[in-house]
């Protein structure tokens, strides 16, 4: 397998004046990683600890116009998955050193985030499918559909309310993650508390009071009246463990950076709260509530999802890095790898900058509408057969992407032997794209050049210098095949 990360380390004069001094170049920012004894840099190589080679790259210049300097550094894994935490520990290495210096460095691009969040998805996906079919299964065959209107703690409600499908099946399904847990685990009362003021105003003497009665009036979660006696764990306990793992789901859910500690965490709280969830709906037939609560409304219920949902979720943040690379390729967003953009958002703007044309733009729309409706709106009129074949489509369109047109453009001029004119590199393409070309594609492939050329005005400081324009129409690589 292989992981890519790349640091932005910037230097700024004001700041810390001695760092800004030492490292300006890159051989003694190099001598500067050096000083933790595990890191020894072996020209494009980082050793780490004598044991284990990672590929290294650094590129630096000074901001134009300020005293700052920035350092931008790539180091990459290829190896096997019992070797990824030789991995984050050289990464850790490099954040300490430049911490100790007086620098920050800003993340912008991290595989291993990634890689994390891709195994983390299907024990959180599991998790929360599990509680949702415990909550179904509860609510249908054992205190009917007015459950949702009469026992359900007022935040639940609330959230109903605002649904603009109020049909009980749909609302099932849209009650989110967190509100899932206080279906369960919030308390609420469900008698009037006037009624206590009024029974204990009317009281003569202590024997007038009924102590079973007044408990009646105790605020308690659904957890606590109808599981507690079943399931041998406390509200308290299993409410504190969803609360943190909502918190985890988030960082998954939104391209947060999710890091090996975040991971073992969600291992472990995953591993506290199913079995207990599990033994739940084992014994909900051992649940027993009040007759005048029950209707019976169906004999089925919602059961978890399938494993194909989970494996479009899984692809499907493939899909968004990708898109993302993209976006940051054409220097449309400069912000760094974690801030989440809605991949329809950039679907539109990639169309309006001509950079995909209305085919690629409409089956974009039509996997995100697609993967909506799967998250958001849960239901098992989605097939088995619908969900892999949008699976394929998703896969398709996200190998696409990650094929960018400086890749094109490459392969290309390797095939023409490193030089070519406009003429060959557009016929080399046109005959071996893999993608469908937009009526523009030919300025797209002028300007990637350009972009990715220090000959050129178009060119950004700091970028990848890929490729040498030779003379009028002439281009070629800077590192010849």
């Amino acid at each position: 397998m292989k992981l890519v990360t790349e640091y932005l380390v910037i230097i700024e004069k004001i700041a810390s004046e001695a760092f800004y001094a030492l490292c300006d170049n890159i051989g003694e920012f190099n001598k500067l990683l050096q000083t933790d004894p595990d890191i020894h840099v072996e020209g494009p190589f980082i050793n780490y600890k004598h044991a284990t080679k990672f590929a290294y790259t650094v590129k630096t210049n000074k901001i134009e116009g300020k005293d700052q300097r920035f350092f931008h550094i790539k180091v990459t894994f290829e190896g096997e998955e019992n070797n990824v935490e030789e991995y984050t520990s050289v990464l850790r290495s490099i954040r300490g050193v430049v911490h100790r210096a007086g620098g920050q460095p800003e993340t912008l691009w991290d595989d291993v985030s990634l890689y994390y969040s891709h195994r983390a998805y299907p024990l959180i996906h599991k998790t929360e499918n599990l509680m949702r079919k415990l909550i179904t299964y509860f609510m249908l065959t054992n205190v009917g559909k007015e459950w949702v209107t009469e026992a359900a703690p007022t935040v639940v409600k609330e959230a109903i309310d605002k649904n603009r499908r109020r049909q009980y099946f749909d609302v099932l399904h849209q009650v989110d993650f967190s509100h899932l847990g206080d279906l369960l685990f919030k308390v609420y009362q469900t008698r009037d508390v006037a009624k206590l003021y009024d029974t204990l105003g009317n009281a003569q003497k202590l024997d007038d009071l009924n102590l079973d009665d007044l408990k009646n009036f105790i605020a308690k979660s659904n957890w606590e009246r109808y599981f507690s006696k079943v399931v041998a764990c406390t509200n308290e306990y299993l409410d504190k463990r969803w609360k943190q793992l909502y918190d985890l789901r988030c960082m998954v859910a939104h391209n947060a950076l999710v890091s090996k500690s975040d991971y073992d965490r969600i291992v472990q709280l995953v591993g506290e709260v199913e079995g207990y969830l599990q033994t739940a709906i084992d014994n909900i037939d051992k649940v027993r509530v009040p007759q005048e609560d029950r209707e019976q409304v169906a004999e089925s219920v919602a059961s978890s999802l399938s494993a194909s949902y989970g494996d479009f979720i899984q692809l499907w943040k493939s899909f968004e890095i990708a898109l993302m690379a993209v976006e940051s390729d054409w220097g449309l967003f400069t912000g760094t790898h974690q801030n989440f953009r809605s991949p329809m958002r950039i679907l539109r703007t990639l169309h309006e900058k001509e950079i995909i044309d209305s085919a690629l733009l409409n089956e974009g729309l039509e996997l995100v509408q697609f993967r909506n409706q799967l998250v958001h709106d849960a239901r098992s009129s989605i097939t088995e057969q619908e969900a892999q074949n949008y699976i394929l489509r998703l896969e398709e369109f996200t190998n696409a992407l990650k094929r960018s047109w400086k890749d094109e453009i490459i392969a290309a001029l390797r095939s023409l032997g490193g030089e070519a004119s406009l003429a060959n590199i557009y016929d080399q393409i046109e005959s071996n794209s893999i993608r469908n070309l937009p009526e523009n594609w030919k300025a797209i492939v002028r300007y990637t050049l350009q972009l990715y050329s220090s000959d050129t005005d178009t060119f950004k400081a700091g970028g990848e210098d890929l490729f040498r324009h030779l003379g009028r129409g002439q281009w070629g690589l800077r590192e010849k095949p």
